[in-house]
């Protein structure tokens, strides 16, 4: 019970720093991605193929929000309205389970112009699973966003 009591007190404390860490972690894990990221989007820049975020708009839109994020930790430490900003992060972090399960199970985004579904061979949600499965950042940021999610919603909690 001690241990317990301890781990309570030592978050109440420091529950804004794990926030700010896991959102630390979030942004980097989308703006460093090593297929969708930040180089990612300059190559495709760089080389004037814009058309191709059409076809995938993965980089942009984990370059974008990735900034957000950024930004979205800069605005609480200035103290800046961070009720407002908490729940942004929120909308973000759903944003972002909502966009791999969507993307994902339609077939590595088979939704959008051009593309043809793709699911490897498998039941769209065994592909999901297998995906989680086999690429340990993608299950690493699911796991992140979604601690970083719980602990947004303590920190609104907290400001209401």
């Amino acid at each position: 019970m001690a241990i317990a009591r301890r781990m309570r007190l030592w978050l109440d404390e420091h529950l804004g720093y794990v926030g700010a860490a896991l959102a630390y972690l979030v942004a980097g894990i989308h703006l460093f991605h090593p297929q969708y990221g930040f180089s990612r989007l300059v190559r495709l820049l760089a080389t004037g193929n814009l058309s191709l975020l059409g076809y995938d708009p993965r980089p942009l839109a984990f370059v974008l929000s990735g900034f957000a994020i950024l930004l979205g930790i800069k605005l609480v430490l200035l103290d800046f309205g961070r009720n407002p900003v908490y729940a942004l992060g929120m909308l973000l972090v759903t944003t972002y389970f909502v966009g791999y399960f969507a993307w994902h199970l339609t077939g590595h985004g088979g939704f959008l112009p051009g593309r043809k579904p793709l699911y490897h061979g498998l039941h769209p949600v065994t592909a999901v699973l297998s995906h989680l499965a086999n690429y340990p950042l993608a299950a690493a940021a699911k796991f992140a966003e979604a601690a970083l999610f719980v602990v947004l919603a303590v920190l609104y909690r907290r400001e209401t």
